[in-house]
């Protein structure tokens, strides 16, 4: 295949992509501070004055939470709260509507965005317990309290109507695979022809290249759109690669994990995900309640300690399934200069750890063997901004308009070549 076809490769899977890699570059510029943005947006929603009596214990406001909502309940409840923010209960319906019928079912964890209910959420005052407010992040954009997670659900599923929105992920999947490969592609294009030094004063090969790493401003309007093109994409190319491939990891994963297993080998035996088997009814008032829920999770987390050597920071929320009828009760951990999470799962009645999730299975960092978990772990966060704090936020916030401006600038090259190509053949 020769560079010419490559060319034709790179112009076609860039001009398919752009308007979705500007939507995805500009609102993941936004998205790297969606929690300060949040908060700035929604004070009164997300900010409560700080005050000198203790904050209420947050299970002791699950009722409160409650009281207004008789068809709602929490499911999930936070164990810790920063001071001077409001407690958040995300809200469950008591009884199940009929998820809605989506064309193609959502990956993953987007998968709360199919019931008919939404994801409606209440904020109390941790102080007194008096509710503040409430909202549905996925119920259209009526005001600025829902700017920013429109702002999420159109960079995850391009905003598109509820039965839809798995359409919408799947999309943005496909174009990550097709950005994934035009990585490699564009990569090739930058790298000089092939030439031979015939003579002591001809350019090498490294000198060639060059070129294509630098920006020469005192050119035309036509060469310096090509130049922020080629040498921002080569400044910035690993980490577009990890944005491109992240994406197939969140969207994709029908692609992703084969790979991955490919080139990294597949999980052992034991490493198979266990599917926990669902109650013919969903548990309506188990045995162990919140309080002693949290009791017994919190002596299954020092069993944990004890074993693997962490320190707990703080408890961070306990949540209960009841179609599996399991409580799961996480909390943040630090060990080797590195944060993590650490959870436990047990039944709800009984307390007991079911004998497919042991101790031992643990969500804290450095626990993963397979190099495909690591590399997986480290991409996601990269993306997210998780990690390095403030710095990687503005880093990822900046390389969202990097994205956009690679975007816009093939565009501009593509439709100047074509109109120059127009006047030739006329």
């Amino acid at each position: 295949m020769t560079r010419h076809f490559w060319v034709l490769v790179h112009r076609y899977i860039g001009l398919t992509m752009t308007i979705f890699l500007v939507i995805v570059g500009l609102t993941g510029s936004v998205l790297a501070f969606r929690d300060d943005l949040d908060s700035w947006l929604n004070p009164d929603l997300l900010r409560v004055a700080t005050r000198n009596a203790p904050m209420l214990d947050p299970l002791d406001l699950i009722e409160k939470a409650e009281a207004n909502n008789p068809y709602m309940r929490v499911d999930a409840a936070p164990l810790y709260v920063e001071p001077g923010r409001s407690v958040q209960f995300t809200l469950t319906p008591r009884v199940q509507n009929g998820a809605v019928k989506e064309l193609v079912s959502l990956p993953g964890d987007l998968g709360v965005f199919h019931d008919e209910a939404g994801v409606p959420m209440i904020y109390l005052d941790p102080s007194t317990g008096q509710v503040i407010g409430e909202r549905n992040i996925t119920k259209g954009l009526s005001g600025r309290k829902d700017i920013i997670w429109f702002l999420y659900r159109l960079h995850m599923t391009l905003a598109l109507p509820a039965n839809l929105a798995g359409l919408g992920a799947r999309i943005l999947g496909v174009v990550a695979l097709l950005w994934t490969l035009d990585c490699f592609v564009s990569f090739f294009l930058t790298l000089p022809k092939p030439h031979r030094v015939h003579t002591a004063t001809g350019k090498s090969w490294w000198a060639r290249w060059a070129p294509a790493w630098w920006v020469k401003w005192n050119a035309s309007a036509f060469r310096i759109n090509f130049d922020l093109h080629r040498a921002f994409g080569l400044w910035t190319w690993i980490m577009l690669f990890i944005f491109a491939w992240s994406s197939v990891a969140f969207n994709l994963n029908e692609v992703y994990t084969p790979v991955m297993n490919t080139l990294f080998g597949a999980p052992l035996s034991e490493q198979t995900v266990f599917v926990i088997p669902s109650r013919s009814t969903p548990l309506e008032n188990p045995k162990l309640g919140w309080v002693e829920a949290r009791s017994r999770g919190r002596a299954l987390l020092n069993e944990k300690v004890i074993k693997e050597g962490f320190t707990i920071t703080h408890e961070s929320i306990l949540v209960i399934d009841r179609n599996t009828g399991r409580y799961t009760m996480c909390a943040n951990t630090f060990s080797n200069a590195e944060d993590g999470q650490a959870c436990v799962e047990f039944d709800a009645d009984t307390g007991a750890v079911p004998p497919e999730a042991p101790l031992s299975a643990s969500h804290h960092q450095g626990m993963p063997t397979r190099l495909a978990d690591t590399i997986t772990g480290w991409i996601q966060m990269l993306h997210m901004a998780r990690i390095f704090g403030l710095p990687m936020k503005i880093f990822v916030c900046v390389m969202g308009l990097v994205i956009t401006l690679l975007s816009v600038t093939g565009v501009y090259i593509w439709w100047k070549k074509r109109l120059a190509r127009h006047k030739l053949s006329l």
